[in-house]
């Protein structure tokens, strides 16, 4: 699993970039920088996502 072979700040990058842009556009974003390790993670929470049947593609609503 991705998760595990990432470190904790990479963790913190991909998530961070997950709650700011949303999945897709994190995943674009990462592959922009070259951090294939997180975009690679970042695929993951897609692919688990859609598995257990959720979007997340957009970035949440603030109010």
């Amino acid at each position: 699993m991705a998760s595990q072979s990432l470190d904790k700040r990479k963790r913190a990058i991909a998530q961070n970039l997950i709650d700011t842009c949303g999945l897709q556009r994190a995943v674009h974003a990462a592959k922009q920088y070259g951090w294939n390790d997180i975009a690679e993670e970042i695929e993951g929470e897609i692919e688990r996502s859609s598995q257990l049947g959720r979007r997340r593609t957009d970035p949440p609503i603030h109010h």
